[in-house]
């Protein structure tokens, strides 16, 4: 649903499916950026942005190169008004980077 840009329908969707199963802590930090596109795609940027910066800690503690590679994605795709939780976030990411 994510892909297809229907974002109401992706929230929905992985609620769903997290209520029954807990993913390993990796995974996790996988599905809080496919959550954090959806919510960016609803107009929900702060609540996007504090999902993604959720998944950015799991990814540096966890030392997951695949999870900062798809946070780092998330960032990039994002073209809207930096706000206040967009900065935070890219204050993270970047002293992540150094």
């Amino acid at each position: 649903m994510v892909r297809l840009e229907r974002p109401e329908e992706a929230v929905s969707a992985f609620g769903e499916s997290l209520a029954s199963t807990q993913p390993a802590v990796k995974q996790r930090g996988v599905l809080m950026t496919e959550i954090a596109t959806a919510k960016s795609m609803a107009g929900e940027i702060d609540e996007a942005f504090h999902l993604a910066g959720d998944a950015l800690a799991v990814g540096v503690n966890y030392a997951s190169d695949r999870v900062i590679h798809r946070v780092r994605r998330f960032r990039r795709s994002y073209a809207g008004p930096v706000t206040h939780a967009v900065r935070t976030f890219d204050d993270r990411l970047r002293a992540t980077l150094l």
